[in-house]
């Protein structure tokens, strides 16, 4: 009894290790060295860019534009958007809610951004800040 099951054990080893040795040498094959030594590099590149871009520079950066957006838009609501007391009127409303909304915005853009770059280019400026690369 004891060999039957130690004979299917190494049975099943044996047909295992047959079936991922292939599998293991195809995945080798289309990996290069290069690629699999870099891979740690450009994942700690990837979290520290998606961390600074979408807590720290996303949120600053869409939540300045939503601020002049929401300004704009409820000035232009008021009568005129170019117009001076329609801006500082709209200041208070559109304003704190255009930067609420974008800095929202801005942490979702900014984590997929600074994670998109940091992977490409492992601490680059570009992985920091969300602004787009000229």
């Amino acid at each position: 009894m004891t060999k039957k099951t130690l004979g299917q054990v190494m049975m099943s080893f044996t047909m295992l290790a047959s079936c991922a040795a292939p599998a293991l040498a195809l995945d080798y094959e289309a990996k290069p060295v290069t690629w699999v030594l870099m891979a740690p590099f450009r994942t700690a590149g990837a979290l520290t860019g998606a961390a600074v871009s979408g807590l720290v520079s996303g949120p600053m950066d869409s939540g300045y534009h939503g601020g002049l957006k929401g300004t704009k838009h409820v000035a232009g609501k008021f009568g005129d958007e170019e117009g001076a007391g329609q801006t500082v009127a709209a200041v208070p409303l559109g304003g704190s809610v255009g930067m609420l909304v974008g800095g929202g915005q801005g942490v979702y853009t900014g984590l997929g951004h600074g994670w998109k770059k940091g992977w490409e280019k492992p601490f680059s400026r570009w992985s920091y800040i969300t602004m787009e690369e000229k």
